[in-house]
This record gives C-alpha cells, sequence and structure tokens, in this order.
C-alpha cells in the first residue's frame, strides 16, 4: 500500500526519536525530565519537548466543560481561565517544526572527527521559543554521529553543536533513541503543510505542519495573535515575554504568545493525541485539532483530491483547511484516505 525505501535520502535521521540526554556546559536532563518526540520525515519535522513536572491532570480537566469542542477560541478561554502562576509554568515548554537539510562539509582538516560526520540543518517555520522581534538569528545547524549497527540501521544516535566554545568544543550533545514503532524510518512516511489563506486571521490562517513516520505523528500549529498585544522590545524569547506581560498586569499579551499548539500521537490509538502542549487535547483526533473538524460529525475528517498520479498534485483537506504534501509513501491517493479517516489496514498495525 505505501513504498518501503532504505535511507530515506540517505538521511540515517528519519524515524521517530526520544531523547535520553541532554548535556550542555554544566547543564544536562534526562527522559526522566522530559517527555520529547522528535519525528523527522525526509523534509518537514516537528519536535516536541514537555516538562514532566507540568500538572498534567489539573490542566487536562481545565477542558471538560468545553463538550469536546475543538476550536482555537476554547483553547484561548482555557488559557484565560489559568492563574499568572500557570500561565507562567506553562511556558516553559517547547516545540518547533520546520525544514531539515542534510548535508557534508568539505574542510581541509579531515583529521578532525566533526569533520567527517554529516550535518543537519533546520530551518524552523514555526517555534516555541521566538517571538516577532526576537526571530531565530540563524538556522538550526548539527553533527550527526551514528552508532554502529550491524543490521545497519540507525537506531541511536549522537547530535553535536555545530558551534563550539573557547576550548574547540561542541556547545552541546544530545543523545537520540529510535521509538519502537516508526517501521525504522523505512516505512510509512507522510508530510503535510498548512495551506494558509491570504485572509484575515482566523482558525484556518494558521500555519501547521504534520508529520508521519511508522505508527507516530507529531503536529505544530502557529500562535494566534488578535492584532493587540503589546510589544516588550527588550525580551529575548517568549518565557520572557510571558514574564514580562505578567508583571505588568498584561494577561492578554501572555494569552495570545501561548495560544501556539503541538503534540504527539500513534495512528493505531486511532489517530488519537497522547502528548501535547495544551494537555486538553489529549485523546482527541488529531484532524479535529488541525483541521477544526466536528468532532460530533457522521462524514469524513479528511478528504484527498487527486489530480495525477503524484502526490504534489493531490490535495489534502481536513475540516476547512487545506493541506500540501511535501512527502508521502503512498502511490494510491485513495488508500491514504482510507488510512487517514481510520479505515485503512496495513501490515504495521
Amino acid at each position: 500500500e505505501y513504498v518501503k525505501v532504505k535511507r530515506l535520502h540517505g538521511s540515517p535521521i528519519v524515524g521517530a526519536w526520544n531523547r535520553p540526554l541532554f548535556t550542555g556546559k554544566w547543564e544536562h536532563s534526562t527522559d526522566s525530565d522530559e517527555v520529547v518526540y522528535n519525528i523527522q520525515t525526509g523534509t518537514l519535522f516537528v519536535d516536541l519537548r514537555i516538562p514532566r513536572s507540568k500538572p498534567i491532570v489539573l490542566w487536562e480537566n481545565l477542558g471538560k466543560g468545553l463538550g469536546g469542542s475543538t476550536n482555537w477560541q476554547d483553547s484561548r478561554q482555557i488559557l484565560e481561565s489559568m492563574t499568572d502562576e500557570d500561565l507562567r509554568l506553562y511556558s516553559r515548554q517547547h516545540v518547533f517544526g520546520g525544514f531539515s537539510v542534510l548535508t557534508k562539509e568539505s574542510s581541509t582538516n579531515e583529521s578532525h572527527l566533526m569533520k567527517k560526520l554529516p550535518i543537519c540543518t533546520r530551518h524552523h517555520c514555526i517555534d516555541w521559543n521566538y517571538v516577532p522581534n526576537r526571530p531565530r538569528p540563524r538556522p538550526n545547524k548539527w553533527y550527526i554521529e551514528e552508532k554502529p549497527e550491524e543490521e545497519g540501521h540507525c537506531n541511536e544516535w549522537k547530535e553535536w553543536s555545530y558551534s563550539c566554545d573557547e576550548n574547540g568544543q561542541c556547545y552541546y550533545w544530545e543523545n537520540w533513541d529510535r521509538v519502537e514503532g516508526d517501521e525504522k524510518g523505512e516505512g510509512l512516511r507522510l508530510a503535510l503543510r498548512k495551506r494558509v489563506p491570504e485572509k484575515e486571521a482566523t482558525n484556518n490562517s494558521l500555519d501547521g505542519i504534520l508529520v508521519v513516520v511508522g505508527d507516530h505523528f507529531n503536529y505544530i500549529l502557529s500562535r494566534q495573535l488578535t492584532g493587540r498585544e503589546t510589544s516588550y522590545p527588550q525580551v529575548n524569547n517568549l518565557v520572557e515575554m510571558v514574564d514580562n506581560a505578567i508583571e505588568n498586569g498584561d494577561r492578554h499579551t501572555a494569552v495570545s504568545y501561548l495560544t501556539l499548539d503541538g503534540g504527539h500521537g500513534t495512528i493505531s490509538s486511532g489517530w488519537k493525541i497522547d502528548t501535547a502542549l495544551q494537555p486538553w487535547r489529549h485523546n482527541m483526533n488529531v484532524f479535529d485539532c488541525v483541521g477544526s473538524v466536528d468532532s460530533k460529525s457522521n462524514g469524513l475528517k479528511v478528504k484527498i483530491a487527486a489530480d495525477g498520479p503524484s502526490f504534489f498534485e493531490w490535495e489534502v483537506l481536513i475540516g476547512q483547511t487545506v493541506w500540501d504534501i511535501y512527502e508521502s509513501s503512498f502511490k494510491d491517493a485513495n488508500v491514504l484516505e482510507a488510512l487517514m479517516n481510520g479505515n485503512g489496514s496495513s501490515s504495521r498495525l
């Protein structure tokens, strides 16, 4: 039903990944501190990182009075119901998504270990940490060191920062382990980007990315600003923005910048979200979330209009939104549509 490949585009990091260890300078964190799902296709990626210290159950319950509603106004209403301290705590998490490009650096110093490793450059389209007056100054760039595997698959690798300190050492490194169920990056793959209409700001105008590898998916939706937010030129990131806004009694700005959404789930659960920045999304069908689908509707959540055999000619309709396909392992649009609506079958499920 879909094309299987080995080492898509020569990339060892296509798959779904957990991060057991991060270390930088004199600090470190482990997967006991954070839940991390990093899903990378051959083109798009979404990287989700949520501290385990968050009061998940408390925040899950904030959405129970909404009766399964999924629109962004309701999520904003939930954020507005939080205390100042909760909003500041809520800001301490992270998700980002965009494009990944793999290259290899030519160097006269081939004896240097890092110069022999492939380089991944990530261009972030949506990023929780950055705010309009302080965009990311440069792409996210790092080396990939694979752990040797007898079967030829990369199941574990290290991310080494491209930049080095005054001692010539990488500023940080991260250890990544493959998550069970991603078919080693050689099976089901799908990368979608939301087509943003040139209209007034509505839920449908949010930028978004949905990536799927094997049984795992990640999604990200950009923040919804009202145009009435206060500018804080001195802040460098989202956490500082929220802290400054709260200190100035400006909850409107703080809430607006916290409306960005992202999460993870599995196809085998019925496309249900199991981990999200907005915990009230848990157990929700991802297409209800990203496409403003009416959860009570008996119709199809996803429809695919195929104008030709190539997936570049397919148009994915999720509820009231339109998405473009950047990558797909599917040869048949009908098979993909059935799977996305929970009617498809695959040998892996």
